[in-house]
């Protein structure tokens, strides 16, 4: 081994080893303290995720992994295939040791992937997915004859998993597209055509991965979700509405008004405002790289324009990336070396802040839904002494928050109940009961669900003595007086 492959291994071994501290110092909390979250309450998602056009998942946690998680083993897993990921997107980037070690603790220090590592049974598959992306990158970059066909086949099983992950390979390739313009300036066209060339080969991936996804709901027999296909705004809403929904989201992530935890994005603009006076400074061309950085910015809602929709915190991939991009970018404009570590450090102080109160809110709403469910099968235990569990079925009506202190504006699912979500959802909360070992509930019959919403009407709502009463065989919980589509 030459001494450039020994500096490239000793980089690639440093900036893993920075990765690996950072994220374990960020979501240190959830690894060592496993909370159960609003999606973690079934113990086989196979069929679910099958039908979301996740089949690379299903099958990954069909076969492989731990279906629907471990705690600890299944975050600590994830979070060592990230280090991996970023390590490797440094190499991608081609950074020097310092500038390796800064982009990888910038990418840990921007805590979105808290909103995805909430969901434990989703959480290793989605560090796969992001790997593999970056796999895919460094393939196109060799001289193998066989290159596109690699990319392609990568890409395919990494939007097997989760299908917005794509977007993060944009993001890399045009920051490195970025990175070489600012050291030389050069061939804007062979820039250009990388682009072009990315862009069609993800286009077939996308094209085969909706064609595999097809065939493995057929093979299965799974009924296909909506869930996709109802998020896309420009054909359910007027045009100026969904434009307005795209820029008041995007600036959101500008203004210091993005959901918890991500308003350091906003330092986006600094990086690059100071990119460009770093360039003028050195007497540079600046006219390519601060295009290049604005589409870069851009490149963080490319999904909320192509759907047409403002999208929760956990489909933002790109987010993170966009971030540790665009401050490599100015550093490497300032020529900045050792120094360039100390700012991700302040920002990482933040994330583990951030992530952690994220992790503890949830944890409190665990405690008040225990809290609530001991005190709901209390009551109907005194009122109802001769009620069997196993016999007698429970019907929930409507929906309940609990106190929660701990709760955090624009959070997503943290600190949310399972009495609450999707305005009340029976299944859940006997999925939730379940899976928590307080209670099996007897569900009712579906003949027995309508005739219960119908006897609930003029019931008063918890936590009134007589919000819970038994009719027709059936005991209702009456929990709000707004009836949801999920309470069935």
């Amino acid at each position: 081994m030459d001494l450039k492959k020994n500096d490239k291994f000793t980089i690639l071994f440093l900036s893993f080893i920075s990765s690996l501290i950072s994220y374990f110092f960020v979501y240190g909390y959830e690894v060592t303290n496993f909370t159960l979250s609003i999606d973690e309450e079934q113990l086989d998602n196979f069929r679910q995720t099958l039908s979301l056009g996740r089949w690379g998942h299903a099958l990954l946690h069909h076969y492989l992994l731990p279906e629907p998680y471990i705690p600890f083993f299944t975050i600590s897993l994830a979070i060592i295939i990230l280090a991996i990921n970023a390590s490797l997107a440094a190499s991608y980037l081609e950074l020097s040791k310092y500038h390796s070690i800064a982009f990888v603790i910038t990418l840990a220090a921007l805590p979105q992937l808290a909103y995805q590592l909430e969901f434990n049974n989703q959480a290793d598959t989605i560090a796969i997915s992001l790997l593999l992306s970056t796999l895919s990158l460094c393939v196109l970059q060799t001289k193998n004859k066989l290159k596109y066909l690699f990319f392609v086949v990568l890409t395919i099983f990494s939007l097997s998993i989760y299908q917005s992950v794509f977007l993060c390979a944009a993001s890399l390739l045009c920051i490195k597209t970025t990175i070489q313009a600012c050291k030389d300036n050069k061939d804007t066209f062979s820039f250009i055509r990388k682009i072009i060339i990315f862009c069609c080969l993800t286009l077939v991936a996308l094209a085969l991965n909706t064609l595999f996804s097809r065939l493995a709901i057929h093979y299965y027999e799974v009924p296909n979700s909506s869930y996709l296909s109802s998020m896309v705004g420009w054909s359910r809403n007027d045009i100026n509405d969904v434009i307005n929904t795209i820029i008041k989201s995007s600036r959101s992530f500008i203004n210091f008004k993005a959901a918890y935890g991500l308003n350091a994005f906003a330092f986006c603009s600094v990086w690059i405002v100071g990119t460009f006076f770093a360039l003028r400074k050195k007497n540079k061309k600046t006219t390519i790289p601060v295009i290049f950085c604005f589409v870069i910015l851009l490149s963080t809602f490319s999904l909320n324009i192509i759907l047409g929709a403002n999208l929760p915190p956990r489909a933002m991939m790109q987010v993170p990336f966009v971030f540790a991009g665009l401050y490599i970018i100015f550093i490497i404009s300032c020529e900045l070396n050792r120094k360039a570590v100390i700012i991700p450090l302040f920002f990482l102080l933040n994330a583990s802040m951030v992530s952690s109160k994220l992790f503890y809110s949830d944890q409190m709403a665990r405690k008040a839904d225990e809290q609530l469910s001991h005190l709901i099968i209390t009551k109907i235990y005194s009122k109802y002494p001769s009620f069997d569990v196993d016999k007698d079925p429970v019907f929930f009506y409507g929906s309940y928050i609990p106190l929660n202190p701990w709760r955090i504006a624009k959070a997503d699912t943290f600190g949310a109940s399972f009495y609450e979500w999707d305005g009340g959802n029976n299944a859940r909360i006997y999925n939730y009961l379940a899976i928590s070992n307080i209670i099996r509930f007897t569900r009712p019959s579906l003949a027995e669900v309508e005739r219960s919403i119908v006897n609930a009407t003029n019931m008063p709502v918890w936590p009134h003595s007589d919000s819970i009463l038994m009719v027709d065989g059936v005991v209702i919980v009456k929990l709000s007086n707004k009836l949801s589509p999920y309470n069935r």
